[in-house]
C-alpha cells in the first residue's frame, strides 16, 4: 500500500538577521560616576562645619607693655589708622589741643615714620587728629640757620628749672608729656607744669620763649591765628602760656628726638629738656645728630631727667646729652617732690 506523505503547503518563514542589543560604552559609564562623585564630594565639603568643631574661635592680637615706674601698661597693637581731624587755630583750640585721647585709643606702629625721623629732621606735618595735636606745615619754622643769624634784640636774663639755670634771651621748653608722667598719682606732671609756669614768670618782655610738650607727637605753644614761633614773654602772652599748660594732659609713648630737633629749629639759646624716660634711649648716632644741630645754632641744652630711684642710673642718656651740649644735667626723685597744685600767676606777673 502506498502512502503519500503530506505537502506543507505553507511557506517557509523567512529569517531576518538578529540585530544585537545596544550597550552603553563602558567609558562613558565611567566618566558620568566619577562626575557624580565629584558632586558629592564638592557637596559634602561645602556643609561640613567650619573652625575647630566645638570649640570656640577667638581673635587672637599683639600687646606691647610699657613698664612704668608704678605700674605696667598694655597697648594693643592694630594696624587700623587713626581718622584725622582739623584743629582751629583759636585760644579755645590751643586748650582742647592737650585733651587726653579716648581709653582705648592704641596708636599704631609707624615703621615708616620711624625710620624717616632717624635719618631726618622730622617735617611738621597737618593733622595729626590725636588730641588736637597740629603738626605744622613745613615753612612755619623757618630755617635754622637763617634764625642764628639774625641779631638778637633782646635782654640777657637767667631762667631756673629745677636748680638747672641758663642765660639768654631765647629760651625753649621741651617737656615729656608721654603716660608714664601719670604715675605716682600724677605728680610729675604736676610739678613739671608747677616748676615750667615759675621759671616763665622770671622772662620779660625783652625775652622770647616758646613751649615745646611730646609724647609720640609734638605740640608746641601757638598764639591764635598764629604759626609756631618764639614768643615775646608779654604778660598776655605769659597767660596765653599758662592757660595752655594747664590744659595739657599725659597719655601715650615717648619719642625724644622729633621734639629736640624741632626746637633746635628755632635756634634757641637756652633748651630745657625734661623727661622721666630712661627707655627709649636716644642713640649715639641720634645724640650727635642733636650735637651738630646745637652747635650750628648755638644752642645749650639743659637736661632734667624724673625717676623713682635714689639716684640716676650710670649710663643715662640725659647726662651725655647735657654733657655733648655745654649743658647742667640735674635728676629729681619724683617721691621727693611735694604735691601742691600749680600755682596761678602772679601779680607781679600780671602787673608787667
Amino acid at each position: 500500500m502506498n502512502v503519500t506523505p503530506p505537502r506543507n503547503d505553507r511557506p517557509e518563514p523567512t529569517v531576518s538577521p538578529e540585530v544585537p542589543p545596544h550597550r552603553t560604552p563602558p567609558l562613558l559609564l565611567s566618566l558620568a560616576l566619577h562626575v557624580v562623585l565629584l558632586i558629592l564630594i564638592a557637596w559634602v565639603a561645602s556643609s561640613a562645619p567650619k573652625g575647630t568643631g566645638e570649640a570656640i574661635d577667638r581673635q587672637i592680637g599683639i600687646a606691647v607693655v610699657h613698664r612704668l615706674p608704678d605700674r605696667d601698661r598694655y597697648d594693643e597693637v592694630t594696624a587700623e589708622s587713626l581718622e584725622t581731624v582739623q584743629d582751629d587755630a583759636t585760644d579755645s583750640a590751643s586748650e582742647s589741643a592737650a585733651a587726653a585721647p579716648p581709653a582705648d585709643l592704641s596708636p599704631p606702629i609707624d615703621l615708616q615714620g620711624i625710620l624717616s625721623a632717624m635719618q631726618s629732621t622730622p617735617a611738621p606735618e597737618s593733622g595729626s587728629g590725636i588730641a588736637g595735636d597740629v603738626k605744622l606745615d613745613g615753612d612755619a619754622l623757618g630755617d635754622a640757620a637763617e634764625a642764628a643769624s639774625r641779631p638778637s634784640t633782646g635782654q640777657q636774663a637767667t631762667a631756673k628749672l629745677f636748680g638747672v639755670s641758663g642765660s639768654g634771651t631765647r629760651f625753649v621748653y621741651v617737656f615729656d608729656r608721654s603716660d608714664s608722667m601719670n604715675g605716682f598719682g600724677g605728680l610729675p606732671l604736676r610739678s613739671a607744669k608747677r616748676e615750667l609756669i615759675r621759671s616763665l614768670q622770671s622772662l620779660s618782655p625783652q625775652q622770647q620763649f616758646q613751649i615745646i610738650f611730646y609724647n609720640e607727637n609734638v605740640k608746641p605753644f601757638q598764639l591764635s591765628g598764629m604759626p609756631m614761633t618764639m614768643v615775646s614773654g608779654e604778660p598776655n602772652h605769659l597767660k596765653r602760656a599758662q592757660r595752655y599748660i594747664d590744659a595739657i594732659q599725659a597719655f601715650g609713648g615717648t619719642k625724644h628726638k622729633g621734639a629736640l630737633l624741632m626746637a633746635l629749629r628755632l635756634s634757641p639759646d637756652v633748651i630745657f629738656f625734661l623727661t622721666d624716660a630712661h627707655i627709649p634711649r636716644l642713640s649715639q648716632l641720634e645724640l650727635q645728630v642733636i650735637q651738630d644741630r646745637a652747635e650750628r645754632a648755638g644752642t645749650t641744652i639743659h637736661a632734667i631727667e624724673f625717676g623713682s630711684r635714689a639716684g640716676p642710673a650710670a649710663d643715662s642718656f640725659l647726662k651725655q646729652l647735657a654733657a655733648m651740649n655745654n649743658g647742667q644735667y640735674q635728676y629729681v626723685d619724683v617721691r621727693q617732690l611735694r604735691s601742691e597744685p600749680v600755682q596761678p600767676q602772679t601779680d607781679e606777673v600780671n602787673a608787667r
